[in-house]
């Protein structure tokens, strides 16, 4: 019987193995492994679409602080469901859209939803839908 236990355990592990290694959608945020100050995967995505819509032709950034709390939110532009939002006013629109594109990257496959943080030296740029401000900071 020995041998009937060596084979069920490695068959079990390699089961373990492929059912746990590759899940199907990440549930929890997670670092992204290109940046590690990239956060995928915040509360509130946006339609991927509209967020490459944005960035092919920005417009003027607006920096009213949209915040309520004593922490500063600024949505620089939206388009659609897509909005870019930061905590930090007068960041330069080519910094945005730098940032804005590379959180493309956190695109959801199945669903065709984006949405993350990351930190560039000029301050904290989060890719959300636009009913997402305290999703954000």
């Amino acid at each position: 019987m020995p041998s009937f236990r060596v084979a069920f355990l490695l068959v079990a592990a390699a089961f373990a193995r492929c059912t746990f290694s590759h899940p199907i959608a990440p549930q929890t945020p997670f670092i992204s492994d290109a940046d590690a100050s990239t956060q995928c995967f915040t509360p509130q995505a946006a339609i991927a679409s509209d967020c490459q819509s944005l960035f092919a032709s920005p417009p003027p950034a607006d920096w009213t602080n949209i915040a309520a709390g004593a922490t500063d939110v600024f949505k620089p532009f939206c388009n659609a469901s897509c909005c870019v939002y930061t905590n930090t006013a007068g960041v330069p629109t080519d910094v945005l859209v730098r940032a804005g594109k590379m959180l493309l990257g956190c695109t959801q496959r199945a669903n065709g939803l984006v949405n993350g943080i990351t930190r560039t030296d000029a301050a904290a740029i989060c890719l959300a839908d636009s009913k997402s401000v305290n999703g954000c900071f």
